[in-house]
């Protein structure tokens, strides 16, 4: 899908995207052999040109951070499937709401391992830093507002500037309504019997069990939950990205 994007060009929105692309210009490499563009004055295509050219070899580089900063961020989303091999899905626990709170459990999920660290144990800058290692794009639910700040914060040594593709505003343009766990339900994603109806205020009082009282059950729980928040990013990523294509885009490419 990425390269069928136009809005890395001035002035092109979801609009006039389209109309591009029902021009029969769908992909950079039409766009860069076509003589004209009909919805585009002559200097305008020149300086598309320029743009595309620029675009298809920072995607050639695998340069995600450089490539997404061309695009609105709204948008990210459609480089998902070309950087999906590394890309990163993450969720993490705190023991309040502000973006000051103790993070107190963080899992990254890669396709190939899936790496939980715990406050006090082993959540380190280095440790999230080798977690991140090589990741270009990172999956969230919400994380752009939330988790991601509260990291940035926390842990200020470690690069967070990795293009996100945020699925809580990503469903929204689908049609999905609500947070991560109705998501999960609709799209027929279960849990197990352990961490079934636990939510994120269960989340605070298991980690204070663990804190104040050493309850290793209530850790082991804990971790279970958000292992499986972030385990399930990558099925829901899928689903999500999918549907833009589909529904949202207009097209199936």
């Amino acid at each position: 899908m990425i390269t069928h994007t136009f809005q890395i060009l001035p002035s092109v929105g979801a609009k006039k995207e389209k109309a591009i692309w029902e021009d029969g210009v769908r992909t950079w490499d039409e766009f860069l052999s076509a003589d004209s563009v009909h919805t585009m004055r002559p200097e305008v295509k020149e300086r598309g040109d320029i743009l595309l050219t620029q675009a298809s070899e920072l995607l050639d580089d695998g340069d995600s951070r450089s490539l997404a900063d061309m695009m609105p961020k709204g948008e990210v989303w459609r480089m998902y499937r070309h950087f999906r091999d590394s890309a990163a899905y993450l969720d993490i626990e705190t023991d309040g709401l502000s973006r000051d709170s103790l993070v107190t459990v963080v899992t990254v999920h890669r396709p190939a391992d899936t790496v939980t660290l715990t406050e006090g144990i082993d959540l380190t800058p280095d440790a999230l830093a080798q977690a991140l290692d090589g990741v270009s794009i990172l999956v969230t639910f919400n994380g752009s507002c939330f988790d991601v700040p509260v990291l940035r914060n926390s842990f200020p040594e470690v690069d967070w500037d990795i293009p996100q593709f945020d699925l809580r505003f990503a469903s929204r343009k689908v049609g999905y309504r609500g947070g991560l766990k109705p998501l999960e339900i609709e799209m027929g994603i279960t849990r197990s019997e352990d961490i079934e109806g636990v939510d994120g205020a269960d989340a605070v009082r298991l980690w204070k069990m663990w804190e104040r009282h050493g309850d290793r059950d209530a850790l082991e729980i804990l971790t279970e939950y958000n292992r499986a928040d972030t385990v399930n990013l990558e099925r829901i990523a899928d689903t999500i990205y999918e549907r833009l294509v589909r529904e949202h885009a207009g097209f199936r490419w």
